[in-house]
C-alpha cells in the first residue's frame, strides 16, 4: 500500500505539478531486454514492468477499472519515454537536484503522511523497497520538477485583460453556478488539415451518437477514447465555475441540463465533448473584517512583561482622561510600522493576527479601549475602531481565474515543451506493445 501511496504523493510535494506517472525505480540487469531507445538512454522491460505494476495498483487502489491491457501498456510506455527525455534535457541543460533538496523533500513526504523520514523508510523496507531505490526514484521526479518549472512555468504570465475577458463572458453565462463536468477529447495535430479536422468532427459525432443509445457509457469512452490527462479518472473534471473554464465549454453550457452531452466542440487540440453531472447555485463570499490600531511595548521575559503591562495600565488612563490615542502611540509604541501611521492596522481579516491579539480584539466593543494584552510580540493596548463583512468574491474570483489560467497555460505549454523534445530526439521502439 506504501508503494501506491508513494506514486501519489509526489505531486503533494510539488504543487501545481504536471508529472507522467512513474513507479519505483527497477534494478536494471545485464539481461534485462531493451523495449526503447531514447537518444542515448534506454527503457528496458524490468523499467516498464515496474510501471505497469504500479499503476495497476494505483488504479485497484482508487478502485477505478482498469482499461485494457494494450491500452494500459501504450499509455505507460508512452510516460516513460516522456519521462526519459525530460531527464535527458536536465542532465544536458544542467539542471540538478542537491542532496539537501532530496532531505527535503523526504521531510515534506514523511510530515504530510505523519511520519518520521526513519519510519517512511522501514515501511518501504517492509513492502520490499530499499531506501537507495527510492531515493533515486524521488531524486528523478524532483529533477523533473525543477525542468518544468525552469523551462515551463516561468514562460507563463496571465494578463489582466484576459481575466477581464473570462469575467464578462462569465456575466453572460451563469456565473453563480457551479458545473461538474466530465469531459472527453479526441486529439488532433496542431496542424491538422481540412480534411483531417473534418474526420476527427465525425469522429467526435457518431462517439456522441453511440453513448446517446447506450452502446458505450461516457466513462468508458473516455478510458478507452480520450487523449486528455482527466481520462484515467473517467474523464472527471470535477466541480468548476464558468470563469474557470475555457469560453468554448463556458458557451456550451449554456441550455445544457443536467446529464446533457454536449455537440463536439473544436479547438487547436482537438475534438471535445462535455457532460453536464450535476448543476447548482454558489453563494456570495462574505468575510468579517475588523479596523484597529495598536500600542506596543516590546517584552520578552517575565519581568520585562509586568513592567510593560503596569506601564500600559499608565497609558490607558491617559487615554481614557482624553488624550489621543494615535498621538501617544506615534511618541511610544515600539511597532514603528504602524507607530507612524498613529497605531492604524487598517482592515484586519481573521487569521491576521496571533491568536491573544485576535480573541481580545474579538471581546471588544466599537470604540472601547483593551487591558494590556500579552503576545509573543510584547504588550498590546488596543482600540476597536469598525467591523464590517465584506464581500471579497470579485477579489477572490479574479484571483481564481488568474489561478485557473495558469494552470491551463502551463498544461499547454508543458504540451508543446513535451512535443518539442520529443521531436527532436531519436525515439526506436524495438518490441511492439502486444509482445510485451
Amino acid at each position: 500500500m506504501l508503494k501506491h501511496l508513494l506514486s501519489l504523493v509526489i505531486a503533494l510535494l510539488l504543487p501545481g505539478s504536471i508529472l507522467p506517472v512513474v513507479a519505483l525505480a527497477a534494478p536494471v540487469t545485464i539481461l534485462d531486454r531493451v523495449l526503447v531507445v531514447v537518444d542515448d538512454d534506454i527503457i528496458t522491460l524490468g523499467e516498464f514492468e515496474a510501471a505497469l505494476d504500479s499503476m495497476h495498483n494505483k488504479l485497484t487502489a482508487t478502485g477505478k477499472k482498469i482499461p485494457p491491457e494494450k491500452i494500459l501498456k501504450e499509455k505507460v510506455l508512452e510516460q516513460l519515454v516522456l519521462e526519459k527525455l525530460l531527464q535527458l534535457h536536465a542532465k544536458n541543460t544542467g539542471i540538478n537536484v542537491t542532496d539537501e533538496m532530496l532531505k527535503q523533500a523526504m521531510e515534506r513526504l514523511a510530515k504530510q503522511n505523519s511520519l518520521t523520514v526513519p519510519q517512511i523508510l522501514q515501511k518501504l523496507k517492509e513492502d520490499g523497497v530499499s531506501e537507495e531505490t527510492f531515493k533515486k526514484d524521488l531524486k528523478r521526479q524532483l529533477l523533473v520538477q525543477r525542468v518544468i518549472e525552469r523551462d515551463v512555468k516561468r514562460r507563463v504570465s496571465v494578463l489582466e485583460s484576459e481575466i477581464d475577458g473570462i469575467l464578462k463572458n462569465a456575466v453572460k453565462g451563469q456565473p453563480d453556478r457551479l458545473y461538474n463536468l466530465s469531459h472527453i477529447l479526441l486529439p488532433l495535430n496542431e496542424e491538422a488539415t481540412p480534411a483531417e479536422l473534418e474526420k476527427g468532427l465525425e469522429r467526435g459525432i457518431n462517439l456522441r451518437r453511440r453513448i446517446l443509445g447506450g452502446k458505450i457509457s461516457f466513462e468508458a469512452a473516455a478510458k478507452k477514447y480520450s487523449g486528455a490527462t482527466d481520462s484515467e479518472s473517467s474523464g472527471d473534471l470535477g466541480w468548476k465555475t464558468t470563469d474557470q473554464l475555457p469560453a468554448l465549454f463556458a458557451d456550451a453550457l449554456e441550455g445544457m441540463q443536467e446529464g446533457d452531452i454536449s455537440e463536439p466542440l473544436v479547438s487547436p487540440s482537438g475534438v471535445h465533448l462535455l457532460r453536464l453531472n450535476q448543476l447548482k447555485g454558489s453563494k456570495q463570499q462574505l468575510v468579517k473584517q475588523t479596523r484597529a490600531r495598536h500600542i506596543l511595548f516590546k517584552a520578552t521575559n517575565k519581568v520585562d512583561i509586568e513592567h510593560a503591562k503596569s506601564e500600559m495600565l499608565k497609558i490607558r488612563k491617559r487615554i481614557l482622561a482624553g488624550e489621543d490615542f494615535g498621538k501617544l502611540a506615534t511618541e511610544v509604541s515600539q511597532d514603528s510600522g504602524s507607530a507612524i501611521k498613529g497605531g492604524e492596522l487598517g482592515w484586519l481579516n481573521e487569521g491576521d493576527t496571533v491568536p491573544a491579539f485576535e480573541q481580545a480584539l474579538d471581546a471588544l466593543q466599537v470604540g472601547e479601549i483593551s487591558q494590556p494584552i500579552v503576545s509573543p510580540f510584547g504588550v498590546h493596548l488596543i482600540q476597536l475602531e469598525e467591523r464590517r463583512m465584506l464581500d471579497v468574491s470579485e477579489q477572490k474570483r479574479r484571483d481564481a481565474i488568474r489561478q485557473q489560467i495558469g494552470k491551463r497555460k502551463v498544461a499547454e505549454k508543458y504540451d508543446q515543451f513535451l512535443k518539442q523534445l520529443k521531436s527532436g530526439a531519436f525515439i526506436e521502439y524495438r518490441v511492439p506493445v502486444d509482445e510485451m
